[in-house]
């Protein structure tokens, strides 16, 4: 005679990655950017609603479409459904807002160059690796734009000139690299982080 606990489902208490649906909030990057760059922060992402993507694809479907229905609904353009590859749904929030601040520090380090090479200057610069914004200061090497900041180890370094071509994408790759740098979790050229 069988137990009912020896046809119990097995629950699996393992992380994996999973896809997970984020809904999240960008009004502080529409209505606060002024006021932001006053401060000298950027603006964040609030994270509304994290659930975890199901494995049926007709229920996934069903699944996207209500929640993008309700972003819709809201009305709200700051509002926007995003997909993320996670192993629990604070990771996945963590991810979002993550890729976010990322994309926003690629954009600052991108303004702080071209501002450079708008005003013919030619040099080093020193980005700040979490926030992609600089002292505005252009130096005459490595060296000198290293010693000018309060937290060294928390920058990086590179020349600017006119033949500086950088792109947001390329701008984020770096300080994505550099954080994992900073950070120690590079194993062979790949964050083991993630």
């Amino acid at each position: 005679m069988q137990h009912d606990m020896d046809r119990a489902p097995r629950v699996d208490f393992e992380r994996r990655p999973a896809t997970y649906l984020v809904i999240a909030d960008d009004a502080d990057a529409l209505l606060n950017w002024a006021e932001n760059r006053r401060e000298d922060r950027l603006p964040e992402r609030r994270v509304v609603h994290v659930e975890r993507q199901a494995d049926h694809p007709v229920e996934r479907a069903a699944q996207w479409d209500e929640l993008h229905g309700s972003v819709l609904d809201a009305e709200a353009d700051s509002l926007s459904l995003l997909t993320c590859t996670a192993v629990s749904h604070a990771h996945a929030a963590a991810v979002a807002r993550h890729e976010y601040d990322m994309a926003n520090a690629a954009a600052r380090m991108i303004e702080v160059i071209d501002t450079h090479v708008k005003r013919g200057g030619c040099g080093w610069v020193a980005i700040r690796i979490a926030t992609g914004g600089s002292d505005g200061e252009l130096y005459d090497g490595y060296e000198d734009a290293r010693a000018a900041q309060q937290h060294p180890e928390r920058c990086t370094y590179f020349p600017v000139s006119a033949l500086s071509d950088w792109t947001p994408r390329m701008a984020e790759e770096h300080l994505e690299i550099t954080t994992h740098h900073r950070h120690g979790c590079m194993v062979y050229g790949v964050p083991s982080c993630h």
